[in-house]
């Protein structure tokens, strides 16, 4: 479990990629290596749940689907999303956020990032502006592409963190890469968690730009809205982090959906149809078929390696009772690869969704459990913001762009490898 499942996902980075590491596990086939392991251990249990010593710590590994559901389902009490693992992580560089707060501080938190992000609603209220500004970034992307002739991940890294700046913080955000130069600085040191100490002045630097963002941010931005919404510019600066941080895993979506939209020339003529639809009827859009691929690139390879939550009262396992303070791990992959779902489980399938529900091959979820951001009351209150500018960036890329795979030309067909490292795709663009 150590050294084939756990360390082989700390090593890619749980909080920033590690580019070098993440090729590595593409090439060694690491996801494959770690399902082989789990396999075992679910044949062996019958899918118990499984207890593994890990040092100091006592860590839960949940096999079942019905298990890690209810995991999910019971958070934040018993199983609280503040891990000792998420503690130490995220402290270095968004120590208050809601998703390490204690459980008497949550619900303020938690209320109030739902009223900012709009949680349950597809299209945010400041969609017009926020949607309007990632038109103009798609645009340049998409100029850059048909001018070179083909892009890497690295070519678009800057213009995709332009975006989320802009959505987080609005406009006068969208050039300021220093913001994300420290931000990236300090998740590169929460990466190691309880290994290196946490640089306090860094942090105090970040903060006050960001808090110089959030009072300026009109209310088309998800920090202005945020504001309005009954926050202060101080406690929306204490979440924002996070939610940029959210943003570095929809870049990572949005380049693995485009480079599979890129290898099939069908789903890519069906995206630049509605691509074209929405266009031309003006104002904001769900773009389903652009959503469900952002949602299937999620589900394939998960940005969020493995859900943690840490028991805060006695959980009842079957006849087993366990004390408060074990660990549980639910490994998304495990779940969203199931072996005994293939071939479904390894193929890229925008019809498996219904808006932002699963329901699988079948048009019913089966108990398959598939949680690309979360489920439960902790589910990440920023799902629709993160679809609304992933699937509306991949649309606009799709209709202006004739994409072609150079990198990865077997994406064209399924079944799809279980890694994919993002930094290692390159995709050819000309004109339609």
């Amino acid at each position: 479990m150590l050294t084939t499942v756990l360390a082989p996902m700390l090593a890619r980075g749980p909080i920033v990629r590690r580019p070098r590491v993440g090729a590595a596990a593409e090439r060694l086939g690491a996801d494959a290596r770690a399902a082989d392991v789990l396999a075992g251990l679910a044949e062996r249990y019958e899918r118990r749940p499984v207890a593994v010593t890990l040092g100091r710590r006592r860590m839960v590994l949940p096999l079942h689907h019905d298990d890690g559901r209810a995991v999910l389902d019971l958070s934040p009490d018993p199983f609280s999303p503040a891990s000792a693992e998420k503690r130490a992580a995220l402290r270095h560089f968004q120590p208050r956020a809601v998703l390490i707060s204690p459980l008497d501080e949550r619900p303020v938190l938690r209320d109030w990032n739902e009223r900012a992000l709009e949680t349950g609603r597809p299209v945010h209220s400041a969609g017009a502006g926020v949607v309007g500004a990632l038109h103009a970034i798609a645009d340049g992307v998409a100029r850059s592409a048909r001018a070179s002739g083909a892009l890497g991940f690295e070519d678009v890294d800057d213009a995709l963190w332009a975006a989320a700046r802009t959505v987080t913080l609005g406009p006068g955000a969208q050039d300021d890469a220093t913001l994300v130069d420290e931000l990236t600085a300090l998740r590169r040191r929460a990466n190691w968690a309880f290994a290196v100490p946490q640089d306090r002045a860094l942090r105090a630097r970040f903060t006050r730009r960001v808090l110089d963002h959030v009072r300026r941010a009109p209310l088309d931005s998800l920090a202005g809205a945020g504001v309005v919404r009954g926050g202060s510019p101080v406690l929306a600066a204490t979440q924002v982090p996070h939610w940029m941080f959210a943003f570095d895993a929809a870049r990572i979506a949005l380049w693995r959906a485009l480079a599979v939209v890129a290898a099939r020339p069908g789903l890519q003529d069906a995206m630049r149809a509605e691509a074209v639809d929405a266009a031309a009827a003006g104002g904001v859009h769900e773009l389903p078929l652009a959503r469900a691929a952002v949602l299937e690139s999620l589900r394939l390879w998960p940005t969020t390696l493995v859900i943690l939550r840490e028991t805060v009262a006695p959980t009842a396992w079957g006849d087993v009772v366990l004390p408060a303070g074990h660990g549980v791990s639910v490994v998304s992959s495990w779940f969203h690869r199931d072996r005994e779902r293939r071939p479904a489980a390894d193929t890229f399938g925008p019809a498996f969704w219904h808006g932002t529900t699963w329901v699988g091959p079948s048009g019913q979820d089966d108990g398959w459990l598939v949680v690309p951001f979360s489920a439960g009351p902790v589910v990440c209150p920023g799902a629709d913001v993160v679809l609304l500018t992933a699937s509306t960036l991949l649309s606009d890329l799709v209709r202006d762009v004739a994409w072609r795979p150079v990198s990865h030309p077997a994406l064209a067909d399924d079944p799809l490898p279980p890694t994919l490292s993002h930094t290692g795709l390159r995709l050819g663009a000309g004109t339609d």
